[in-house]
């Protein structure tokens, strides 16, 4: 049977308050690990982000409400099949979960000139960046 894997990540709706469980569905786990063997082995940086958030955005999804990005830096990431290397500083990654803290994508973007932790053009694609981390 088919097992989904849980994270514990700061609840974006209340971050002073406890940690929420996030989803990676087994289905997105099978995918990558079939058709995209370099993203598949990304799921370690996608974890990092959401253990370690830089930033977290609210209003993802322009058709349907709610949604969520957390981004940060991972120390490494994968390129290409068995190459790891570090992650570089003119990027940050970021992982999206839907508003059932669902994750449904992550990859790596190019940075904001404004903020490091901020995707290009965050201003026009998110709701609102909600919070940030102060370490």
């Amino acid at each position: 049977m088919a097992t989904n894997y849980s994270i514990q990540i700061i609840n974006p709706a209340n971050v002073s308050g406890p940690k929420i469980e996030a989803i990676i569905p087994h289905s997105l786990i099978l995918h990558c690990y079939k058709y995209h063997p370099v993203k598949h082995e990304n799921f370690r940086a996608a974890r990092y982000v959401l253990e370690n958030p830089k930033r977290i955005f609210s209003g993802i999804r322009e058709f349907n409400d709610g949604g969520w990005c957390f981004t940060g830096q991972p120390q490494i990431w994968h390129v290409k099949e068995n190459v790891e290397v570090p992650f570089p500083d003119k990027y940050v990654f970021a992982v999206f979960l839907n508003s059932r803290f669902v994750i449904y994508e992550f990859r790596a973007e190019r940075v904001a000139g404004d903020d490091e932790y901020c995707p290009v053009d965050w201003q026009n694609r998110f709701g609102a960046l909600i919070w940030t981390s102060t370490s």
